[in-house]
C-alpha cells in the first residue's frame, strides 16, 4: 500500500487478456483509497492512463508543466506518459483506476483540448456508478472485461457529450442557424460573433469547444453535406454544386470533397 493510504483503503492489479488488449479499454491496477497527507505519488512515465473520482477532500496534481485541483464529485483523467506527481495536503477520498486500450490516448488528448485535466459538473457526478463498476468488474474472478470495457468508454462518453451544455449551445444556435440558412453565401466570422453577442475571439473558443470545430469547419462540413445530397438526388454537374454549396470553384470543391470522403464527387455519386 502506498504511503499515506490508510483502512479501509484497498488495490489490486488486473491481467487483461490478449482480446482485451487488442479490442477493448481495460483496466490495470485499481483500488479505493482513503489518504492523508502523506500520500504522494511521482513518476516520470508510465505507459498507461489514470482517472480518478474524488469523492472527498483533495487531490493535487502536476503535469505538463501546470498544477491542477480536483475536489469532491470532480473526475481527474491524466496521461501517464507525461511526468506527474498527484498528492492529497488534507484528508480525502478517490475511486481510482490505470487502463489503456482502445482509443484512450486519443480520448485522453481530445478531452484535455477540451477542459484540461478535471472535469467538473452535474454529469461528473453520474459517472460515479460507472466508476464502482469498473472496480467490481476488475474485482470478479474471472473479470468480466467487456463490462468494464463499457463502463471505462461511458465515462469517456459522458465527459466528452456533458449534459449541461445546453444554455451554452443555445447561445451559439443564431450562429449555427445563420450558416445553415447563407451557406451559399461568403459569410464572415464577425457576423456570426455579432449575432452571438460574442468577441469573435470568445466566439471561437465557445463555439470550438461545444461544438467540437472552428465556425469554418462547421462551414464546410455543412456545405459538404447539402453537395452529397444534390449529386445523389440530382444529375446537376459537379461545377453546379460546388456553386450552389458555396464553393468558389469546381477544383476547390473536388478538393475539399476528396479529403472528407477519400473519393471525388463523380465517384461518390457513381457508387450509389
Amino acid at each position: 500500500m502506498d504511503s499515506g493510504v490508510y483502512a479501509p483503503s484497498f488495490m489490486d492489479f488486473v491481467v487483461p487478456s490478449n482480446f482485451a488488449k487488442r479490442a477493448l479499454y481495460y483496466a490495470l491496477q485499481f483500488g479505493h483509497y482513503y489518504c492523508d497527507e502523506q500520500y504522494c505519488i511521482q513518476r516520470d512515465s508510465l505507459d498507461q492512463f489514470l482517472f480518478v473520482y474524488v469523492k472527498a477532500g483533495q487531490l493535487w496534481v502536476e503535469t505538463r508543466g501546470k498544477t491542477f485541483v480536483a475536489e469532491r464529485d470532480q473526475v481527474i483523467l491524466l496521461d501517464c506518459h507525461f511526468a506527474h506527481k498527484y498528492y492529497c495536503k488534507e484528508p480525502s477520498e478517490f475511486l481510482w483506476f490505470h487502463f489503456n486500450g482502445s482509443s484512450s490516448l486519443h480520448y485522453s488528448e481530445y478531452l484535455y483540448e477540451q477542459s484540461g485535466l478535471v472535469h467538473t459538473g452535474e454529469h461528473v457526478k453520474h459517472t460515479h456508478q460507472s466508476f464502482a463498476r469498473v472496480l467490481s468488474g476488475s474485482q470478479a474472478i474471472p473479470n468480466n472485461e467487456h463490462v468494464v470495457s463499457m463502463n471505462i468508454a461511458g465515462i469517456l462518453a459522458a465527459l466528452a457529450s456533458p449534459d449541461n451544455h445546453t444554455d451554452i449551445q443555445h447561445d451559439l444556435e443564431p450562429a449555427v442557424q445563420y450558416i445553415r440558412n447563407h451557406y451559399t453565401e461568403e459569410i464572415p466570422l464577425n457576423t456570426l460573433a455579432d449575432l452571438c453577442a460574442m468577441s469573435p475571439s470568445h466566439f471561437i473558443r465557445s463555439f470550438g469547444k461545444y461544438l467540437n470545430r472552428t465556425p469554418h469547419e462547421y462551414l464546410l462540413a455543412y456545405r459538404l453535406q447539402q453537395s452529397k445530397r444534390l449529386l445523389i438526388t440530382t444529375n446537376d454537374t459537379v461545377e453546379s454544386i460546388a456553386e450552389r454549396c458555396g464553393f468558389n470553384s469546381a477544383s476547390h470543391f473536388a478538393r475539399a470533397f476528396r479529403k472528407s470522403t477519400g473519393v471525388s464527387p463523380t465517384v461518390f455519386r457513381t457508387s450509389f
